[in-house]
């Protein structure tokens, strides 16, 4: 494990950045629902059970090219057998609806690709009361991209970075769920401006189909910023977003979930100065007003002083693109003699990363991450993860797709807060979550970020939940699939409850 600490108060951040979060002993007590809605948090896991549950998956590729396909995994953390159905979409309509069933601390996966060809298709999972929660798993030759499932739909979602530089492929893989047609608007902003084509306007999404969008047959050809507004005059979607990196600095392949809706602050747990490392930030403003968002740098010595940046300034429906060490020299610790180095406060090696501003709710926050390794790179894009409205942070996260091969710096875990926390892992298996022995009782320091291995073959191939003690934010960095180089960021999912 590495780790670096800010030995300052926690407060003193909050006063810097405008960050408002609940401690935990004055959380609120959430709803008793399956799980919170996507329009108010991120995709989570709760203990409370419900009548019914349902979960709606960004898409994935179903082309039937060797190599590429996806899968949706449903993790059962209950001690009762979960029952359920899921129903496959694609642009032509319903491919099929089965029931399924999930033992009790178990998991079952369902192969998309094997029921159906086509250029992305969707599932969505409705359980039957019980406590589960739903990611997928998109296969690609350029590598594999985790995402966590919606937990609801929304009649808003917005996308940061879009890309098409290079050669790279920018689709958007719009999901209509139900039985009622919907129209929706696009609009998009990029390096020369906002526009609302005419063919995105009320575009329509038949019921319980899928929509795919390439952009770069817009007109968006080569461009380094694409940002993307969906919003619909009727009902409600789900969007989903593909990235497939050939070039321009970028290499890799990414599908995740759109933002369904905007936030005052957004949080990143992973990121890296270093040699080869870039390291960029896409901030899309699709409102009517300037906004302007401060970005702090954590988990760094005192005398980083959050990097020293000043406050960014985003125009109404525009994208701003942050490159913090952008003609920065290559020092392996900048001090504040370095005349050049505009970024002078930050050293090599990890941190976190924070985005806000005091206005309300007003933006997204993509990070673009490309790692040297070899002797080529790899690319993973990651939207940030905000504090549920009434600031709650967990201190319990759950992934049920994680590595399946020892993998060094598995997990990249972030503390809130200004003390002293320790970390303990455990994996789910046939009688219940067990501590695993390595992965007990981690140090993590106050305000530090941690990596965590997982190398031992008792966190191989099942679901992991981590628990912390103080609140801390957790990504997960896999490898990209067999015989590939680099990783795929993606967050695990957040306990709504503890």
């Amino acid at each position: 494990m590495n780790r670096r600490s800010l030995p300052a108060l926690i407060l003193l951040v909050a006063g810097l950045v405008g960050i408002v979060v609940v401690g935990r002993d004055t959380e609120a007590t959430p709803p008793a629902v399956f799980s919170a809605p996507a329009g108010t948090w991120m995709p989570s896991v709760t203990d409370f059970g419900s009548l019914t549950g349902s979960w709606f998956c960004p898409g994935v590729p179903a082309t039937g090219v060797d190599g590429v396909g996806g899968s949706v995994v449903i993790s059962n953390r209950g001690s009762e057998q979960l029952a359920g159905r899921f129903t496959v979409l694609s642009p032509e309509g319903v491919v099929t609806e089965q029931g399924f069933t999930v033992g009790a601390w178990a998991q079952s996966t369902i192969d998309v690709d094997a029921f159906v060809t086509t250029s992305f298709a969707s599932v969505v999972v409705e359980i039957d009361g019980g406590q589960g929660f739903v990611e997928q798993i998109a296969m690609h030759p350029a590598g594999d991209s985790v995402a966590p499932c919606a937990s609801d739909t929304s009649s808003e979602w917005y996308l940061a970075d879009g890309f098409t530089a290079g050669g790279s492929i920018e689709t958007l893989i719009l999901t209509n769920p139900y039985d009622d047609l919907v129209l929706a608007d696009l609009t998009f902003s990029t390096e020369s401006g906002f526009s609302e084509p005419n063919a995105f306007r009320g575009f329509p999404v038949p019921p319980k189909s899928v929509k795919v969008i390439p952009i770069a047959e817009l007109g968006n050809r080569d461009e380094p910023v694409i940002a993307a507004s969906v919003t619909t005059r009727s009902g409600r979607l789900v969007v989903g977003r593909a990235q497939h990196f050939t070039g321009a600095g970028r290499l890799g392949y990414d599908v995740s979930l759109a933002a369904p809706a905007l936030r005052d602050q957004w949080w990143f747990a992973d990121g890296e100065r270093g040699e080869g490392i870039t390291e960029t930030f896409a901030i899309y403003n699709p409102t009517a007003g300037d906004v302007e968002v401060d970005v702090y740098f954590l988990g760094l010595p005192l005398e980083a002083d959050g990097g020293g940046f000043a406050p960014i300034n985003v125009p109404a429906r525009q994208v701003v693109v942050f490159e913090p060490f952008e003609g920065a020299a290559e020092e392996d610790e900048a001090t504040t003699s370095d005349p050049e180095f505009f970024t002078s406060r930050i050293p090599n090696g990890r941190h976190s990363v924070v985005f806000s501003t005091l206005a309300q709710p007003t933006v997204v926050v993509e990070r673009v991450l490309t790692r040297p390794v070899g002797e080529t790179f790899s690319t993973t894009v990651l939207q940030g993860a905000p504090p549920r409205p009434d600031g709650f942070v967990a201190t319990r996260w759950h992934v049920g797709i994680g590595p399946t091969t020892p993998t060094p710096e598995a997990l990249v875990v972030y503390n809130v807060d200004n003390e002293q926390a320790t970390i303990t892992i455990e994996a789910v298996g046939p009688g219940g979550p067990s501590p695993i022995p390595s992965l007990t009782d981690i140090p993590l320091g106050p305000g530090a970020v941690i990596t965590i291995d997982l190398v031992t073959p008792d966190a191989l191939g099942q679901e992991l939940i981590i628990n912390a003690s103080n609140r801390v934010f957790i990504e997960r960095s896999l490898l990209r699939g067999e015989g590939l180089s680099g990783r795929s960021g993606s967050w695990a999912l957040p306990a709504s409850n503890n």
